[in-house]
């Protein structure tokens, strides 16, 4: 049916008011849904898991971090005849609150931080934390001190330092707070945010994966000289506060030749047998004990009992409680106690019952029952595995993993400098009450005038700065954790999204373990299978897909109030007295229900909840990103509501069965997409149909409308174990039930992968390089460049949006910052200039702007003050007759001010800050000045593009000055197609002499033809017969993955317009006028200009600096080094036999030595022909001696090895 029929068919309907259902077309329809996605949050979805997070550690982690601390509780004037202390100091710290970043000069006055002018003046853009502390004393007196005297005193908005703040969360300046746009701001309009600005540097902080809390893994332990054959472990953390997870482990020992089961508990020193553990949990009787174990005690479950058998006669002479707990006492590590009160066996026992309470499971909370079955739960899993009834699990799944993203890892540095500064608060008021004399002042210790001397603000401050500045997390003394902030690549904008998407895993590079680098099927639709770096870090740094979300921390009692109001039995039912509800035996009727790792109750219809619960995930009643897993095979059903899980969207199947069997029916309607063009519809109501319906009483009837469920639910990776999702719409043909299906297959690319045209037909090595070179590639790298002063720049003057591209790339914004241009491709053999991965460029086309660039370096000073002096140093032009140590280079281009003009040509050896520092007069030459100006780079030249002067932090005043460059492609340049096949530039030649097309079309590019068999990079030869068509029609080509491409439609469009069908043509060599023998393959191709520039690296010297220490060359470009003539350089010369000429490069012009050697005892002596001294200090010859030319890096190492005491000796 054509356009027209169509729409008369429509026409007539819609006088009938007959409603025409028309299916959704997935192939076409499902990019509107995809486009709504991106566009949501400003277009910021793509780094919203960072901006949710931090925004998670301001408002809810910040204050529970700093509560918890509550009271902090200070004893002072021990009285031993009554076991207490006179006085008691309680601190409280109440109402944490933000105020905005503020920019405060010299001379007083101040104004609104912007990150603009935090990135140009070095400031660290953050926001000031103030609290209000109440201080309570309490003074014991009368006989025995049973009485007490009481005094509160409040002390507003100290505050205790700044936190720096992320770009574009809630509380940065450009979140639409003061209705001025992004552009005013003087920031780029596509710049995503999600980074901080430290001393004026912008930092990233990369995520790392952890395995998951409150999670119980079981694993085998291979070790052969270790006892354990398996162990069950849980990291376990109480969600309502956010503190260390407290590890508990359950293992498997062999003992002689029986096996016991041991538990290690936190705080205590020893591997405990776990019957001991049972029983000062309040359970006596093996029988008993056995049943929250093995519930049924059938002889079906016989072996199982059988394993446990030494672990009971292990633990058999204690018999009670009180027994357990004194076993329990030898072992407790720290006590919590003050030093000075002496413990005796109650308190001791009370301590024991706290590690029981807080520290044994604090996940499940302080219940004993929950407690003594979770504790069963582990040890029958882990006989379980020993048994092989079930499997240990993987340490690499992605279920098993969590990701620590920026709001956790700042909550964890919060925390720690947080408890370091109300230490330090204590010992400080320690220090004041034990230096007052007088009650009034020891009733008045903490007051306005000391409480910032006490309660120190650079403290955390000064650390959560220390760590975005270096990298290093954690306290300063034991960084453990390194290289977690990075500088924010900006070369283009491909690698800054990439790097906001990044997740490293801690393990070190250095790990020989393959497995964990590997790519796991769990992984799939979460992480970009192709972009990860080559080298040590394979695997180990992944790249997020580019619709994977990772999840925050959510409050997970909703769903267990829902969950207890559908008649789950709580575990406190479960028991064999007769008030119970379900005893011991039947419990395996039941099916488990664990909410975070916390196993609640049982229930015996396990899918009717999940049904329940499915309904109100997908009316939003429970939170949407909320978890819920069957395990059919052991029929437990876990809920999750944690943070750090990776989930993605994907559209709801509906099954409905049928007499010809299932039948599978997409969710989405083609209403709903009609809808989101109109821009009825957003992203948020494929989640919930009636997010913006108001439901209003009706006035006919008194009921609310009904909520309409969403048609696209989020899935994490441990739900998807229990889903079937279809690929493609075909799939759901199929007669199986499917759950889901994928948005699109294209989305399990990362942020580069899936700006590579058809990559599903490149080998896949090649999809891996090109995402690592897509990232150095040159473009223009924000639109705001001009405004900045990045250390690195590079600019392509003339960028194009690629003629084939895909539609994940359009939608996140990359075409509108493109990082290459199209070329004309010919891959042929001509000149054998193109050999090993070199292409042949057209000089003209280079003339014209081909691949030009702009380079920007920025080079910094301030006016340092010297502290104990009191001097400042002084931009200004220095002068030769007053001024010391001037530098042998050009200092005319310097104004009166210090500066050059911007606009003005430098050279290697022009000074471009002039700089002077007061020293003390010397009377003989009259020198008051010590010159450090700033030259420029020796081997680089171009103009002074801007120059920048302002105050920094610290009120010194300091300058930026901007270097611009212009680099024109050259021999030995370095290009790359999007498909990986990188090569340098091996000769260019003028148009005249490349070869030509009939219609005079010459290539910019000529490629060598082996470049592609053996890589199999087809999508490029595809990437240019469409590139081709589309400059025919004059259209964009789409390379989407994943998407079909009919190569017919693309021939046929060729053929239209008189070209040869395949893309090949008839060259004709440029020099000879001849037509070429064979039809070259020729057509448009994008291609990148990679930042590896040959002036950059070109690199050669005669004479040159040496190093002090041992007179040889120095080495690098930047010192103007030598060039290494290293082992294997010298072991050809041997082979060529040019020895002489091996001597003169390794002695006569490097390091040439004259040594004298004593010719009795062959050790150098001292010799100066000059003055005539010739002498041996250790024979005491006078006489007889020989010159010999050595290294002196060789005479260097003879006196090293003499320190040592042993004496090389030389005999001539």
């Amino acid at each position: 049916m054509s356009n027209q029929t169509q729409e008369l068919f429509i026409m007539e309907n819609q006088k009938k008011k007959i409603p025409i259902k028309r299916k959704v077309n997935l192939e076409n329809d499902t990019w509107e849904v995809i486009k709504s996605y991106f566009s949501q949050n400003d277009g910021k979805e793509l780094i919203r898991h960072q901006l949710e997070s931090y925004n998670a550690f301001m408002k809810q982690n910040i204050p529970n971090i700093i509560m918890q601390s509550n009271p902090l509780v200070v004893y002072h004037e021990f009285h031993e005849e009554y076991n207490k202390y006179k006085y008691e100091i309680q601190i409280r710290f109440k109402e944490p609150y933000f105020t905005e970043s503020i920019v405060t000069e010299n001379d007083g006055s101040s104004f609104r931080m912007t990150p603009n002018i935090a990135r140009l003046r070095n400031f660290t853009y953050s926001a000031p934390l103030h609290i209000d502390v109440e201080v309570k004393y309490i003074e014991k007196y009368g006989d025995s001190f049973e009485k007490t005297n009481e005094k509160v005193n409040l002390l507003r908005n100290i505050t205790i330092g700044k936190i720096p703040i992320m770009l574009g969360s809630d509380f940065c300046i450009l979140n639409n707070k003061d209705n001025i746009s992004r552009k005013e701001h003087g920031e780029c309009v596509y710049d995503p945010g999600g980074y901080f600005i430290v001393n004026g540097n912008e930092k990233a902080v990369v995520p790392q994966e952890k395995i998951a809390d409150n999670k119980l893994y079981i694993f085998r332990v291979n070790k052969t000289n270790n006892k354990t054959i398996c162990v069950a472990e849980i990291k376990s953390m109480n969600e309502k506060n956010f503190s260390v997870p407290k590890n508990f482990s359950v293992r498997l020992v062999k003992k002689g030749n029986s096996l016991v089961i041991r538990a290690l508990i936190p705080n205590i020193r020893h591997e405990i047998p776990v019957f001991i553990l049972f029983k000062a949990l309040g359970v006596e009787g093996d029988k008993n004990i056995l049943k929250y174990i093995i519930h049924n005690l059938e002889p079906k479950n016989n072996r199982l009992i059988y394993l446990i058998r030494d672990s009971i006669i292990e633990a058999e002479e204690y018999k009670s409680q009180s027994d357990a707990f004194e076993y329990l006492m030898k072992f407790i590590i720290s006590y919590g106690q003050p030093k000075d009160i002496k413990l005796d066996n109650i308190r001791k026992k009370g301590y024991i019952k706290d590690i029981l309470d807080k520290d044994l499971l604090p996940h499940v909370g302080k219940d004993r029952v929950s407690k003594l079955f979770y504790l069963g739960y582990m040890i029958i899993n882990m006989l379980k595995c020993y048994c092989g009834i079930r499997d240990f699990d993987d340490r690499d799944s992605y279920t098993n993993k969590r990701i620590e993203l920026t709001g956790i890892l700042l909550s964890n540095l919060f925390r720690q400098y947080w408890s370091k500064g109300v230490k330090d608060c204590r010992n400080g008021i320690m220090k004041e009450l034990n230096s007052c004399h007088n009650k009034l002042n020891i009733m008045n210790v903490v007051n306005e005038t000391n409480i910032y001397k006490l309660l120190k603000s650079t403290t955390l401050e000064t650390g959560i700065k220390y760590a975005l500045a270096t990298g290093n997390w954690g306290i300063k003394t034991s960084s453990n954790k390194v290289g977690i902030a990075q500088v924010l690549s900006r070369l283009n904008y491909s690698a800054t999204l990439s790097h906001l998407r990044r997740v490293a895993t801690p393990n070190e590079k250095t790990g020989k373990l393959i497995a964990p680098r590997k790519l796991h099927n769990t992984q799939w639709g979460i992480v970009c299978p192709a972009e990860t770096p080559e080298g040590a870090s394979v695997g180990v740094v992944k790249n997020l897909a580019i619709t994977t979300l990772v999840t925050n921390t959510v409050n997970s009692k909703p769903i267990y109030d829902r969950i207890i109001g559908y008649e789950v039995i709580p575990l406190s039912e479960i028991g064999d007295e007769e008030d119970k509800m379900v005893r011991f035996d039947d419990i395996e009727k039941y099916g488990k229900i664990f909410i975070n790792g916390n196993w609640i109750g049982i229930h015996l219809n396990i899918k009717e909840i999940l049904d329940k619960l499915k309904i109100l995930r997908r009316l939003a009643i429970i939170n949407i990103y909320t978890s819920l897993s069957w395990y059919i095979t052991t029929n437990e059903l876990f809920i999750y509501t944690d943070g750090g899980r990776c989930i993605r969207p994907l559209y709801i199947v509906d099954n409905n069965e049928t007499n010809k069997g299932v039948v599978n029916k997409l969710r989405i309607q083609k209403r709903d997409i009609e809808n989101l063009k109109n821009g009825k519809f957003g992203w948020n109501n494929l989640l919930l149909k009636s997010l913006n319906d108001i439901n209003t009483l009706d006035s006919k009837s008194s009921g609310i409308r009904k909520i309409e469920e969403g048609v696209i639910e989020y899935i994490d990776v441990e739900e998807s174990y229990s889903c079937l999702v279809a690929m493609s719409q075909k799939d759901l043909a199929k007669k199986q039930s499917y759950t889901h299906c994928e948005i699109h297959p294209s989305t399990i690319l990362g942020v580069l992968a899936s700006s590579i045209p058809f990559p599903d037909h490149n080998q896949s090595p090649r999809n891996t390089y090109q995402s690592a070179m897509g990232k150095q590639a040159m473009g223009v790298y924000c639109s705001n460049f001009r405004l900045r002063m990045d250390t690195l720049g590079h600019v392509l003057s003339y960028p194009n949006r690629p003629l084939v591209g895909t539609n994940n790339s359009k939608l996140i914004k990359m075409d509108e910052l493109p990082n290459g241009m199209n070329a004309i491709v010919a891959i042929a053999t001509y000149s054998g200039y193109n050999q090993e991965d070199s292409v042949i460029m057209n000089k003209s086309a280079i003339d014209r702007g081909l691949f030009r660039s702009t380079f920007y370096r920025s080079y910094r000073d301030e006016e340092k003050k010297n502290q104990s002096s009191g001097k400042e140093e002084k931009f200004t032009m220095p002068d030769t007759k007053y001024t010391k140590n001037i530098k042998p280079c050009n200092y005319d281009k310097l104004t009166n001010e210090g500066f050059v003009p911007e606009n003005t040509y430098v050279d290697g050896d022009d000074i471009i800050i002039g700089k002077v520092y007061p020293i003390k007069e010397n009377k003989s030459n009259g020198y008051i000045y010590r010159d450090s100006s700033t030259a420029l780079r020796a081997n680089e030249s171009g103009f002074i593009d801007k120059t920048y002067i302002n105050w920094n932090h610290e009120g010194h005043r300091f300058c930026k000055i901007r270097v611009r460059s212009e680099r024109i492609p050259t021999v030995g340049d370095k290009f790359s197609s999007r498909h990986g096949q990188k090569g340098t530039v091996g000769m260019v030649y003028r148009q005249e002499d490349m070869p030509y097309t009939k219609d005079g079309i010459v290539p910019d590019i000529i490629l060598n033809p082996h470049a592609i068999p053996s890589r199999m990079t087809i999508a490029q030869l595809v990437e240019n017969v469409l590139g081709k068509a589309c400059v025919h029609l004059g259209g964009h080509g789409n390379g989407t993955p994943f998407v079909e491409c009919n190569l017919e439609n693309i021939q046929n469009v060729l053929e239209e317009y008189n070209y040869e069908k395949y893309g090949n043509e008839v060259l004709y060599n440029g020099r000879t006028g001849k037509q070429m023998k064979v039809s070259i393959f020729i057509g448009p191709t994008f291609y990148q200009r990679l930042k590896h520039l040959v002036d950059d690296k070109i690199h050669s010297r005669s004479h040159g600096p040496i190093v002090q220490l041992t007179r040889q060359p120095s080495e690098g470009r930047a010192r103007d080094g030598g060039l290494r003539f290293g082992e294997m350089e010298r072991d050809c010369m041997i082979s060529h036999g040019t020895t002489q000429f091996l001597k003169e490069r390794m002695l006569d012009v490097s390091d040439n030595y004259r040594l004298y050697i004593c010719n009795d005892c062959g050790i150098k002596a001292v010799v100066n022909p000059d003055r005539d001294i010739y002498y041996c200090k250790n024979c005491n010859n006078q006489s007889s001696f020989s010159e010999v030319r050595v290294p002196y890096s060789c005479k260097l190492l003879m006196q090293e090895l003499e320190a040592m005491s042993i004496s090389p000796k030389i005999f001539t």
